[in-house]
């Protein structure tokens, strides 16, 4: 059983759905023991960085969450998802207390979390995206997802990447270390690519 974290952001719904399609079984939950006892974990996530974060410490599931990560289970944090296993982000940074210039993540990957800044391209970029430069096992290079954003991740260290895309700069699109896997893309929405990288994920849970 996969479990799929709720923490009142996030597509659970579409996520649950793929993974159906694909003939593995999810739950919807923010009960600690459910998630312990899965055999996998995503956090997903749609909206801002730092109520997101608020949500998680408010109710717990950011301890919940840094212990699936380092359980050796497989794990996926998915667009916010993702993010949020950074260090800390530049998106709403007038709520933040203890970072200065960046609100604090959950700190599973080392990096940050930092704004668009192209004058040329409109932010958000929301659309379809080419993946480049793959070295992660659950990504083909040439794909082409969906993207809702307008942060992006740089991990501290480039071995961390698994893969990039571009939008007025190239940027880390996705992460593989050991167990943790996240992708600023939404596999979900992705198409025929998208449940492919969904099921590579979900296979590792058996």
């Amino acid at each position: 059983m996969i479990a799929i974290i709720d923490y009142g952001m996030g597509n659970l719904a579409s996520v649950a759905k793929a993974l159906k399609y694909l003939n593995y079984d999810s739950v919807i939950t923010n009960d600690p023991k459910v998630i312990s006892a899965a055999s996998g974990v995503i956090l997903p996530g749609v909206g801002a960085f730092a109520p997101a974060m608020e949500n998680l410490r408010n109710s717990g599931l950011d301890n919940v969450i840094i212990d699936a990560a380092y359980s050796g289970k497989p794990f996926l944090g998915i667009c916010l998802g993702m993010q949020l296993l950074m260090d800390g982000s530049q998106e709403g940074v007038n709520l933040a207390s203890s970072m200065g210039e960046y609100v604090t993540g959950l700190g599973i990957i080392p990096g940050r979390v930092r704004r668009f800044t192209t004058e040329e391209l409109k932010v958000p970029q929301i659309g379809w995206n080419k993946l480049v430069d793959c070295t992660g096992s659950l990504l083909t290079e040439g794909d082409y997802v969906y993207f809702v954003h307008s942060f992006y991740c740089t991990p501290e260290h480039k071995n961390d990447a698994a893969g990039y895309a571009e939008y007025g700069i190239k940027y880390c699109a996705s992460i593989e270390r050991d167990n943790v896997f996240a992708t600023q893309f939404h596999p979900e929405k992705s198409g025929e690519a998208g449940l492919q990288i969904l099921n590579k994920f979900a296979m590792r849970t058996k």
